[in-house]
């Protein structure tokens, strides 16, 4: 009879064990889950908020690539001017010049999806960035360091808003080849920022496609 208790003691002391045990193995599961649910809902945020942005980079580029495009035929159009030497349109090139100061200028910075910046698809975004603001430095350094010096003493911008006769006080200089090599510079660097904008373009819209994978809202491969 004693062996019988010691027995029945032993089986219900292990049960115990097993219960207590299963009840451990079932909250450590729950606090597993309960992490993972938490951890999903922050990458679905990262995700949201990433999209957003790129979005609104998306938005930016598009408007400074129809900006970029209109300033390409500018150019065009003065360095005809200049190599026909049609002076008798020096009011219409001393604008066109003017106008070079005005130029698409997009700089992206990426800050908000830095924690993603070794995902494939995100750093060749930072990468088309990068190169996108090396342009921006050349084309504001041209304007700045070589059409503003080769202008000054040329145009009276005041005297040219009020349409005043002494607007253009040294017009053969306006039909110069230093200046009609700036805009070739211009032209050059305008074409090259409209390639890069619009790969841009499109590696946002690779990667917004991505994301509306991971969120559910359409397939993530690419067609």
């Amino acid at each position: 009879m004693a062996r019988k208790k010691i027995g029945k003691y032993l089986a219900y002391a292990l049960g115990e064990i097993l219960l207590v045990v299963i009840g451990i193995l079932i909250a450590l599961q729950i606090n597993n889950w309960n992490n993972l649910r938490i951890e999903h809902q922050k990458e679905l945020k990262t995700y949201r908020n990433i999209k957003q942005q790129v979005l609104k980079d998306r938005s930016e580029l598009v408007e400074m690539q129809a900006f970029n495009q209109i300033n390409m035929g500018q150019l065009e159009k003065a360095n005809a001017l200049i190599s026909a030497q049609n002076r008798e349109a020096a009011d219409t090139l001393a604008y066109l010049i003017m106008m070079m100061s005005y130029y698409s200028d997009f700089y992206g910075t990426g800050n908000i999806y830095e924690t993603l910046v070794n995902s494939g698809d995100i750093k060749y975004l930072e990468n088309t960035y990068n190169f996108i603001n090396r342009m921006e430095d050349i084309h504001w350094s041209i304007i700045i360091e070589e059409l503003s010096p080769e202008l000054r003493g040329v145009l009276n911008y005041n005297s040219f808003e009020q349409l005043k006769p002494d607007r253009i006080r040294k017009p053969d200089k306006l039909y110069s080849p230093e200046v009609q090599n700036i805009i070739y510079e211009v032209k050059y660097l305008s074409i090259g920022k409209d390639t890069i904008y619009g790969r841009a373009i499109r590696e946002i819209d690779s990667i917004t496609h991505l994301i509306d994978g991971e969120l559910g809202l359409g397939p993530i491969s690419i067609p």
